[in-house]
């Protein structure tokens, strides 16, 4: 078993959890590359480039960093050529490695590098794991590098900018480690970025494997629905799964409305819940699926199935909306689930679910309804708890 800076990379040695999470997005990487591969290549340089600088913009937006319109543009920029570079098969030497964290954009104000910086990332860069774990292993070496070198700066010279898991060099690691690895660059996300997600944890590494997975599967989510070439095998449309999946939604949430309406009608007699389920039929329900798939950069396709909770009280209105669409026009063959709450009162309408782009279950053709279910039932599960405590948060 190989141990790096006290982190375990087998597989096996992550949890249960961790492990079918890393299985789920093996399967849907075999689904991603072969869609790439009746891509367009302009379609999937495009996507790729579009990728990186939300990756630039996104992790700015998570440090709190200024509005700089022309910096963004350029940091991208230079992210963007660094990846051809590694895509061109770069050896990952400590030279280059060590120029890569010198000369990389860093936020204000700079993190010097250490001296013998790119030796140990490329140390990271070259431990045999999967590709996830690798590039959660040089995220982590990333940021105890930058952080070893601030502790060795004058106390005078220290940057009081961003925390080291908010600058650039260690996302950068991870996300062209995948993208040499024949991933899509990680799909960041300011809601994700930040130490509630990466940081003191009962096991930091685990917690970032779990992260960079979702962020993965993101990005192909975001790949498979950009439009593929006519050639090639049609893949499956998943209907049977949808639903059946559709199905156990609508019971499930007529379950948790018995529920709710105990509750609420402790708190207001009149109170009125009800549950209602659809294909997307109409327009205004079409305009919340749509907008909800694409929050997890999903261009949704033809089919939505959807159910929904509505409560209805005098201090506010609130609509949840949990919905299975096909992933892409024409469909990849793989759905999204997602979710989606409006909350109205008198101070007016507000989303206040805030998806992060990892908020979603990805589900392929060949997965069994039985099987996924408990995933989409936590899923859905978590949505009505956290727009309930919106909706009783604004009655006090």
């Amino acid at each position: 078993m190989e141990i790096r800076h006290g982190r375990a990379l087998a597989t096996d040695h992550l949890p249960a959890p961790v492990r079918r999470r890393l299985a789920d997005l093996d399967r849907l990487h075999e689904v991603w590359s072969a869609r790439r591969r009746h891509q367009p290549g302009d379609t999937v340089a495009e996507g790729r480039d579009a990728l990186l600088r939300r990756h630039v913009r996104e992790l700015r937006a998570a440090a709190a960093a200024p509005a700089d319109p022309a910096r963004e543009r350029a940091e991208a920029d230079a992210l963007i050529a660094t990846a051809a570079v590694w895509r061109a098969g770069e050896r990952l030497t400590a030279d280059y490695l060590g120029g890569l964290a010198r000369s990389l954009p860093d936020l204000d104000p700079p993190v010097p590098g250490a001296p013998d910086t790119g030796a140990v990332l490329a140390a990271a860069a070259a431990v045999e794991a999967h590709p996830v774990v690798r590039a959660a292993h040089l995220l982590l070496t990333g940021a105890e590098e930058l952080r070893r070198a601030e502790r060795a700066a004058p106390a005078a010279d220290r940057p009081a900018g961003p925390e080291p898991l908010l600058r650039p060099l260690p996302w950068a690691l991870a996300t062209l480690s995948l993208m040499r690895s024949g991933y899509p660059p990680l799909a960041l996300d300011h809601r994700l970025a930040g130490p509630q997600r990466t940081g003191p944890a009962a096991d930091p590494f685990v917690r970032a494997v779990g992260l960079i997975t979702d962020m993965a599967a993101a990005a192909m989510r975001a790949g498979l629905s950009r439009p593929a070439k006519s050639t090639g095998p049609a893949p499956p449309r998943p209907t049977s799964l949808a639903v059946a999946l559709h199905r156990r939604l609508l019971d499930h949430l007529r379950d948790r409305s018995d529920s709710l309406r105990m509750v609420f009608r402790e708190i207001e007699p009149e109170a009125r819940i009800a549950v209602a389920a659809g294909t997307a039929d109409s327009a205004a329900t079409r305009e919340q699926c749509d907008a909800a798939a694409q929050r997890v950069l999903v261009t949704p396709g033809p089919g939505c199935w959807w159910a929904s909770i509505d409560v209805d009280l005098d201090g506010g209105m609130l609509r949840l909306l949990v919905s299975v669409h096909d992933v892409g026009a024409p469909p990849s063959g793989v759905l999204a689930v997602t979710a989606d709450a409006w909350l109205t009162t008198d101070d007016g309408a507000a989303d206040v679910l805030d998806p992060a782009c990892t908020d979603c279950v990805t589900l392929l053709p060949t997965d069994c309804a039985g099987e996924r279910w408990p995933q989409v039932e936590a899923f859905a599960d978590d949505a009505v708890a956290r727009a309930v405590g919106h909706l009783t948060a604004a009655l006090r």
